[in-house]
């Protein structure tokens, strides 16, 4: 029984869903096995899909932990801001897959980094086509060639470590929050 505060990972659910009707289906036509194959690959399709629905959920959640950059006048605050402890900044496309694959890493790392009371790490984000003059100013000021997807970590109003594209990953940032100099 699921109390009421649980979460449920909606892939396992659903995979769970799916073998118990191949399961079901198997045995009614006396091929079991091929029946399982059946219910995982419909389970892992249909976990699939509600999970990157729920996903949305996980962004409105993390919200309040990253916040996204407009104006220029916001970047010079994280720059202010980045004097007294370290700022991720996400420079990201929303019309571009593997931008959409790096906000996936960011935001997993945002999750389970921004959780540890230790951690004193803020997180802003800026969309390229968005706020194109804004990406531009802030490539200028680091003196960072633009890319998109690409990473900015800033301690002492400096950027100390910077990637981007498929290098983009959780276990990269996670490296960087426990060793920003490495």
């Amino acid at each position: 029984m699921i109390s009421m505060g649980t979460k449920v990972n909606p892939q396992t659910l659903w995979l769970g869903v799916g073998i118990a009707i191949g399961t079901s289906i198997g045995v009614a036509t006396n091929q079991i096995a091929l029946g399982v194959a059946f219910g995982v690959a419909l389970g892992v399709v249909v976990g699939s899909v509600v999970s990157k629905r729920a996903g949305s959920g996980l962004d409105d959640m993390l919200s309040e932990h990253v916040k996204e950059l407009y104006k220029q006048e916001e970047w010079e605050e994280v720059l202010e801001r980045s004097q007294d402890h370290p700022v991720l900044l996400l420079k990201h496309s929303t019309t571009c897959p593997v931008s959409a694959r790096a906000y996936r890493e960011f935001m997993a790392f945002v999750g389970s980094n921004a959780s540890d009371p230790a951690q004193k790490m803020e997180y802003r984000i800026v969309k390229v086509i968005e706020s194109r003059s804004l990406s531009r100013r802030i490539a200028e000021d680091t003196e960072v060639h633009h890319e998109s997807p690409q990473v900015l970590l800033l301690d002492g109003g400096q950027v100390i470590q910077h990637t981007s594209h498929g290098k983009i990953t959780r276990k990269r940032l996670l490296q960087w929050a426990q060793n920003p100099f490495g």
